[in-house]
């Protein structure tokens, strides 16, 4: 499963098979929903046009601090600036609390809501901008597919957002040409 910043960069879907078809996801609501759930809101109404746009605009911030960290960047003061103050937005407490491992610190939000769903987006952007390795972020090499990914693989060596989609379609496309050139 793709991290959950990944997930909202590429909310904005391209068909994968070259046909040119587009979806914003962020506008189908059982996609929303779903995203939306795994970012810790209790999806009880979904965002309105406002809140949904304000998703749009974050995918756009963290497309763009993506491209730049791909191409060896360091992200703008201001898109840095922005990101900092969705997370302030989105504050947490820790607190001590009996698990079933026995005392435990567990991080409470503070918001809920949109303010909660993209905080959280935001902490899972940071965490792999902070901890993880520039280098392994990459776009699909379908280029019918531009999803981008984090490639943990352990030798850096994915390079298909799904290998049985795009890999496969792509490979597929590579053997019919090949016997077509090689076809008298």
């Amino acid at each position: 499963m793709d991290p959950l910043w990944a997930d909202l960069v590429n909310s904005d879907w391209h068909d994968y098979r070259g046909s040119g078809a587009r979806e914003d996801r962020i506008s189908n609501d059982g996609w929303l929903r779903r995203f939306l759930a795994r970012s810790g809101w209790a999806v009880d109404r979904l965002p309105d046009v406002r809140g949904r746009e304000s998703l749009r605009q974050l995918r756009r911030l963290m497309r763009r601090v993506t491209d730049a960290v791909r191409s060896g960047r360091r992200p703008s003061t201001a898109d840095v600036k922005t990101l900092n103050r969705i997370l302030e937005a989105a504050p947490l407490v820790r607190r001590l609390a009996r698990g079933p491992a026995g005392t435990e610190v567990v991080l409470e939000p503070l918001a809920d809501g949109l303010d909660l769903a993209m905080g959280e987006v935001v902490a899972s952007f940071a965490a792999m901008l902070a901890e993880g390795e520039p280098t392994r972020i990459k776009i699909c090499a379908n280029p019918d597919c531009r999803w981008v990914m984090y490639d943990s693989s352990r030798n850096q060596s994915r390079r298909w957002c799904d290998k049985k989609d795009c890999g496969n379609l792509i490979k597929v496309r590579r053997h019919r040409r090949r016997q077509r050139e090689q076809s008298p």
